[in-house]
């Protein structure tokens, strides 16, 4: 009976098991949002990645970043003390948008491996430093791929973390951006069999943002995480990568990035007030004018039809006045 009671017991606890599991699920509230996406060739790069000159017109790069342009530009490779960066040169001057990113972490460690790579949303750029092979202090948006806990969590790791930066905060290096985390996921994005990809939406207007992962399938893609309420700093945001290996190591590669300015629902929603009475009041007037015209263009074929209906009687009259004299 003993087994009976206990088994009783920890019933509650197994019942709220898939709730649990359930609960880590994001829903996802940002996509039916988007009605349009047209690309940003200023902020998108494919392979070759260079043109003859072995430049691209839109990025930057430099550290120990190294460009294979019929793969990837790998920002480090599989050896300690590395750091690449990946910078576009022009800020994104849209209020919505999404960036796709095909990118790949490997290496030959199985137990021991980092740092990780960072996607940043920020006001400066091309400033090499501590976190992630990027400046600290930063102001704006940055989201790390950490594939090294450097203490230890109630989580898993590899883990996908975000942080705002205010330009004033330092980044949480000791616990992994523990206390400065805006929202993450455990995820893992090392290995994978297919292209890792991530999709982050930043919906300026309707302050949310959101971030994407497809880790498994092909075009599988799970919400990681959904922030309400945000907004970039204003002014200039520049879109940049880097990665960083210290005294353990992965090979970290950019393979594509895809930029989109977002056209949502709302924008396509109905037109202002005042708009639309001018709409109506100018179609009112087209339609309006367009009805005088026809009645003006009939009016004048009616005239003219009977003007040449009495011309034609009138000629025939006179035939036949003449026909007529002629007999006698």
């Amino acid at each position: 009976m003993k087994w009976y009671k206990s088994l009783l017991s920890s019933l509650p606890l197994l019942l709220a098991i898939p709730s649990i599991v359930a609960k880590e699920e994001v829903e996802d509230t940002v996509s039916s949002h988007v009605e349009r996406l047209v690309p940003l060739r200023t902020h998108t790069l494919y392979a070759p990645y260079v043109d003859q000159d072995l430049q691209n017109r839109w990025w930057d790069f430099g550290g120990d970043a190294i460009i294979n342009t019929n793969k990837h530009i790998r920002l480090t490779q599989d050896r300690q003390s590395e750091v690449g960066w990946l910078w576009s040169r022009m800020p994104i001057r849209v209020t919505n948008y999404q960036v796709e990113v095909e990118f790949k972490i490997n290496g030959k460690g199985h137990s021991l491996f980092g740092d990780g790579l960072a996607l940043w949303l920020t006001k400066d750029r091309v400033q090499p430093g501590p976190v992630f092979g990027s400046v600290d202090y930063f102001t704006g948006l940055a989201v790390f791929m950490d594939t090294y806990a450097n203490s230890r969590h109630s989580y898993s790791f590899p883990r996908v973390t975000a942080m705002m930066g205010d330009g004033r905060t330092a980044y949480d290096h000791d616990h992994d951006n523990e206390k400065t985390e805006l929202a993450a996921c455990s995820v893992d994005v090392r290995r994978r069999e297919i292209g890792t990809k991530l999709r982050l939406t930043y919906l300026g207007e309707l302050k949310k943002l959101q971030l994407k992962l497809q880790t498994d399938k092909w075009e599988e893609w799970k919400v990681c995480f959904e922030v309400s309420d945000f907004e970039l700093p204003a002014g200039e945001i520049y879109l940049g990568f880097s990665a960083a290996t210290g005294d353990v190591s992965d090979a970290h590669d950019i393979i594509s990035v895809s930029t989109n300015q977002i056209y949502t629902n709302r924008t396509y929603g109905a037109p202002p007030a005042n708009v639309a009475q001018a709409h109506k009041s100018q179609s009112f007037k087209a339609r309006s004018g367009s009805g005088f015209a026809s009645w003006f263009l009939f009016f004048l074929k009616a005239t003219g039809l009977v003007f040449f209906c009495v011309f034609a009687f009138s000629a025939w009259r006179t035939y036949n006045a003449q026909k007529n004299g002629k007999r006698f």
